[in-house]
């Protein structure tokens, strides 16, 4: 996706969604995911830039990895 924040240019952006009829499980684990990305700040890390929570489907946005995944590129 694009991501516009107020104040700084347009960015790619990675969106990870939480799919309908998830348990109340699979939404803690989601968000703690959510918590650990965000206590990270390494330029080698994958950014958070942001969490929805206040509507469906929950997401995780993250920077836009340009060349893929890291397990994708070490198969």
């Amino acid at each position: 996706g694009n991501l516009k924040l107020p104040g700084k240019r347009e960015m790619f952006v990675a969106i990870k969604t939480l799919k309908s009829g998830y348990t109340e499980k699979q939404r803690r684990d989601f968000l703690s995911e959510a918590s650990i990305m965000g206590q990270f700040d390494h330029p080698n890390v994958i950014h958070l830039e942001g969490v929805v929570t206040k509507s469906s489907p929950v997401m995780i946005i993250t920077e836009f990895m340009e060349n893929g995944s890291l397990d994708s590129f070490l198969r």
